[in-house]
């Protein structure tokens, strides 16, 4: 059976590290391709998302892949980082080093290299904004088209809270105009080809649900003491102390490998069709994801709402295939 192929656009960022991670390990144990990952400024400068894909790979055993460096900033608006949230280089308390160096090509040109090769069946996951998403289909409008499924992490439904506004998710908050025109090509690539799939959305009032513990932390040492799960357990610890600062416990809420698995799983995945578009304009609403999943708008659903995984456990289950798809990587302890 032909494996999946992949890309990922990231932002690493600790929880981009840990979907990073679990993709090597799904590539390694042959039920995956992962063509590439294309790096977008994000939780930290373009530079520093660069730098740190680079050595989570290399921690995890990924063989050579192509890591390209996306856009570097939002489409209107000044780059926010967010150090407070993700350490002052985007890897909490993890220090990092890479032998490997970056592709030369330009991450939009990678979007499109990579779904030209697998015209049909690529998986493009976006983990960060979707400023270099953006751009590809600017640079290939066809793009849509190509790609077999496209999932996003981004916004937040149902009238659940935002995370950097009262109604916005930060990847979306952080380029509004890139999540929007995300939106507006794929309503016209499906109003021109109806075939086209409308991208699957993974907003926080289903990822927040992917919880992770101190106690999942020391189990994942407890079975494989490898530089990979001591620098993983690291930046976790820095992520830990940001969602206590704000609030949430000491925990960690990890988006990212969650959205990550759905990408790899979707025959479990509840989602509901909708008219999507992001808002750019208001003074209280800039960031906001509305979704139209009545037809009101009277135009074509551009976008498929997740809501639920439908698997014994839920997200705790989801994260224990994790934890043990990068243990696969690290090996037993020795």
């Amino acid at each position: 059976m032909s494996r999946t192929p992949v890309l990922l656009d990231c932002d690493p960022g600790i929880d981009d590290a840990l979907a990073i991670t679990y993709l090597v390990a799904e590539h390694r144990a042959g039920r995956i391709d992962l063509a590439g990952l294309v790096c977008t400024a994000g939780n930290a400068s373009l530079d520093d998302t660069v730098a740190n894909a680079l050595a989570w790979l290399e921690l995890a055993g990924s063989p050579e892949l192509p890591v390209a460096a996306g856009a570097s900033g939002p489409i209107a608006v000044p780059h926010a980082l967010t150090p407070e949230t993700h350490g002052p280089r985007g890897a909490g308390h993890a220090e990092l080093t890479t032998t490997r160096g970056a592709d030369p090509r330009d991450g939009a040109r990678l979007w499109v290299d990579a779904a030209r090769a697998h015209p049909g069946e690529l998986v493009g996951i976006v983990t960060g904004p979707s400023s270099t998403l953006a751009r590809a289909v600017a640079l290939d409008p066809a793009l849509p088209r190509l790609l077999g499924r496209l999932v996003v992490m981004g916004g937040t439904f149902r009238g659940h809270p935002g995370n950097t506004t009262p109604v916005s998710e930060w990847n979306v908050d952080v380029d509004p105009e890139a999540a929007d025109r995300v939106c507006q090509v794929w309503e016209d690539a499906i109003v021109a080809d109806p075939v086209v799939m409308a991208p699957l959305w993974c907003g926080l009032d289903l990822t927040e649900h992917a919880v992770w513990t101190p106690e999942r932390s020391r189990r994942l040492l407890e079975v494989s003491d490898s530089p990979l799960t001591h620098r993983l357990v690291d930046a976790l610890r820095f992520y830990f102390e940001f969602h206590a600062s704000v609030g949430e416990g000491y925990v960690a809420q990890v988006h990212d490998p969650f959205v990550a698995w759905m990408a790899l799983h979707p025959e479990v995945v509840v989602w509901e069709k909708a008219h999507l578009r992001v808002e750019c304009a208001g003074e209280h609403t800039r960031g906001m994801t509305v979704a139209d999943v009545r037809g009101q708008r009277g135009v074509v659903d551009n976008a498929r709402i997740a809501s639920d995984v439908v698997v014994p456990g839920g997200a705790d289950a989801v994260l224990d295939e994790i934890c043990a798809a990068i243990v696969s990587l690290a090996g037993p302890p020795g």
